[in-house]
């Protein structure tokens, strides 16, 4: 029987101490996880992948987009490189990443992620 990845586990933590009300500390919990678990895992594990995407959506609920762009951009460039625009989880860094830079001023950098979903998506999805 396989065993939950640790990093599982710290998403679970986080969501808990989000719903606690206490969105720094879930930040940092996911932050430390990732850092733990990149050297064992790889920058371009799903599992690395979706933290990092959970991370920059508490970012974002914290009022501080340039700290889930920069998780996000981290998180694409890793994946990007085994993954492609064809899997699930690197639309959705995608889409998020598009949000934020729209967030952010950044129509350019917004108009290219919305392009990359826009035109990947339909056959992934």
């Amino acid at each position: 029987m396989s065993h939950p990845s640790p990093l599982t586990a710290a998403q679970h933590q986080a969501l808990a101490l989000r719903s606690a009300g206490d969105l720094a500390t879930a930040r940092r919990l996911l932050a430390d996880a990732i850092a733990a678990a990149r050297p064992a895992y790889g920058e371009d594990h799903p599992d690395v992948l979706a933290t990092g995407h959970l991370l920059a959506r508490l970012h974002r609920e914290a009022d501080d987009p340039a700290a889930a762009r920069r998780v996000l951009e981290e998180a694409y460039a890793a994946g990007e490189r085994r993954r492609g625009d064809a899997d699930p989880l690197m639309l959705a860094l995608s889409f998020d990443l598009a949000g934020v830079a729209e967030e952010l001023g950044n129509r350019h950098e917004a108009r290219r992620n919305y392009t990359r979903v826009a035109t990947a998506g339909p056959a992934v999805l």
